[in-house]
């Protein structure tokens, strides 16, 4: 990508503003577009990255969940730690790494393999693209401007949606 401007030099940033898009609408296969320069105005083309539309928006969960058939020991422990833990609501809920401690010491006490973080996740993911659990819509904020760089505002919070609660389980 050109990232100067051909009339002044001047360094185009995140700053700059597009002014028209030549790639057409998102998903579409040309790779340049227009942006004007902050300094002096002037139209520059440059080539960008392909856009690419996620199929399923973030928070949605595993987009194969409807493939699967069976629920994992790890899927099982998720459902029974949230459950003992009560957590069937935005306060209530747990982030990851409570989770994963609470997983690592159940999985100790019971001499069974210990999930990694990451696998415990996938599950997470997994299990909310079943509808059996959720997580909190979770806002970003602008960490640095020249960078663009983008951070949660809270820690995710995980519970149990209505499709998974056990009545009586503790």
């Amino acid at each position: 990508m050109n990232r100067k401007c051909v009339k002044c030099g001047q360094s185009l940033t995140n700053e700059s503003v597009i002014k028209t898009s030549d790639a057409g609408p998102l998903g579409a296969k040309t790779d340049t577009t227009t942006v004007v320069c902050s300094n002096c105005g002037q139209p520059n083309q440059v080539k960008v990255s392909q856009i690419r539309i996620r199929s399923n928006p973030r928070g949605t969960g595993a987009h194969y969940a409807h493939k699967i058939t069976q629920l994992s020991k790890t899927h099982s422990r998720i459902l029974a730690i949230l459950n003992q833990y009560k957590a069937y609501d935005l306060e209530s809920g747990l982030g990851l790494s409570p989770l994963w401690l609470k997983t690592r010491r159940f999985c100790k006490d019971t001499k069974t393999a210990i999930p990694t973080k990451g696998g415990l996740s996938g599950r997470l993911s997994e299990l909310s693209g079943l509808g059996l659990v959720a997580s909190a819509p979770n806002e970003t904020e602008l960490v640095d401007a020249p960078t663009m760089q983008f951070r949660a505002r809270h820690k995710s919070r995980w519970f149990l949606t209505g499709k998974a609660i056990v009545v009586g389980a503790n």
